[in-house]
This record gives structure tokens, C-alpha cells and sequence, in this order.
């Protein structure tokens, strides 16, 4: 079948159906389009690399990106002898995390028996680059960006036009989807609503049985 039938059979079946359901046609075909842009914008685009060195048997780690938690785990830590009779524990952690490009806040907290400590840093995410943030707990928590990292600028307040960004991202996902859905639920009544309609039209065309 070539390419221009297939879209005239496509254009008849279109024009056969109800204004009503040609309009929640377009509609749904519209949504659909702006559903597809915004996932594309709302989808992490970049990565950050989280590498900590700790002095625990066992700890909890938290991370929040602009106060939102993103990952929380638990970090395990070896006793090992130095000099045969001094104990030190020591582990290392490292975890991958998707972000959204942009400059966002991360918070790292670490809880232990006796230690709760909280710290927070700034970064610029790029598009498609991977930024690496080291993380140094022991007697105290520090946070800082590994080589050319995501440029670290400590603030005490996460970035209102990015959370503002994603929560109307977010309800703009859930109103297209909603649009989808009524359209699709309009097209399938109007098909069910013309099926019913032909076979009614067809029972009437049936040929009468002979009367005795």
C-alpha cells in the first residue's frame, strides 16, 4: 500500500467519525505532543557522582537535591590493625545519581551512634556531563567537587525557580495526561456509538420471513 493511500484511507476515516470526536482527536494528538516535551524537559539530563570516605562500622546516608530526597542507603565500614595494635575503621561509598541540569543544592547527612551531621553545597549541573562530589566524614562531614566538578558556591537556601520549575512541570504532566485520557475515552464512545448505530441499521435491512 503506498504512502498516499494510506493516508487517504486515514483522511476518510478521520472525516467519518463525529465533530465531536475529530475535536477530541486533535486535542489528544496535541497533548500528546506537549506530554513528550515536557517529560524531554523534565528528564535528568545530567549525572552526579557521589564518592564517600568515612570512618564507620555503620552509618545512614541521606542526599537531597534542593531539600527533595533523592537516595538514602546505609554505609558498612572494616575495622583494620595499624601497627598491629591500633584499630581504625575505614570505608568507602560511591553511588551514581540522576539530575536535572541547572544549578541545584545538595545536602549529604550522615547518621551514626553518637554523630548526626548535615552539610550542603551548590553546583551547576551541565547537560550530559557527570559531576563528581566527594564527601569526607569522620570527626566532622566535608563536602566538596572532585577536579573540574559542578563549581561549589555553599548556600543555606535551595533554588526557589528550580523546585518552582519541576512542581509546574510536574502539574502541566498531569493535566496533559488527563487530556489524553478524556479524548481517548471520547473516541472510543463515538466508535462504540456508530458500531451500535450500523447494526441497527443493519437488522433492518434483514429480510422478512414469508407469512403463512
Amino acid at each position: 500500500m503506498s504512502v498516499a493511500r494510506a493516508r487517504a484511507r486515514l483522511s476518510n476515516a478521520v472525516w467519518r467519525v463525529s465533530p465531536r470526536a475529530r475535536l477530541a482527536l486533535s486535542l489528544a494528538c496535541l497533548a500528546a505532543v506537549m506530554l513528550g516535551i515536557s517529560a524531554f524537559m523534565l528528564l535528568p539530563s545530567a549525572t552526579l557522582q557521589l564518592v564517600c570516605r568515612h570512618e564507620f562500622r555503620s552509618a545512614d546516608i541521606t542526599v537531597s537535591i534542593d531539600g527533595e530526597v533523592v537516595h538514602t542507603d546505609t554505609l558498612t565500614g572494616t575495622v583494620r590493625k595499624w601497627l598491629g595494635v591500633l584499630e581504625k575503621t575505614e570505608g568507602t561509598y560511591a553511588r551514581t545519581l540522576p539530575v536535572s541540569a541547572g544549578r541545584h543544592v545538595v545536602a549529604v547527612n550522615l547518621r551514626a551512634p553518637g554523630y548526626d551531621r548535615t552539610r550542603s553545597i551548590q553546583g551547576d549541573f551541565r547537560r550530559g556531563r557527570e559531576s563528581t562530589l566527594s564527601v569526607d566524614a569522620g570527626r566532622g562531614l566535608s563536602l566538596a567537587w572532585r577536579g573540574t566538578g559542578a563549581g561549589a558556591n555553599p548556600p543555606e537556601l535551595a533554588n526557589p525557580s528550580s523546585s518552582w520549575f519541576r512542581y509546574a512541570g510536574s502539574i502541566m504532566m498531569t493535566i496533559l495526561g488527563s487530556i489524553v485520557s478524556a479524548s481517548i475515552g471520547v473516541l472510543v464512545q463515538d466508535f462504540l456509538r456508530s458500531r451500535k448505530a450500523r447494526l441497527e441499521g443493519t437488522g433492518d435491512l434483514r429480510p422478512q420471513p414469508p407469512k403463512g
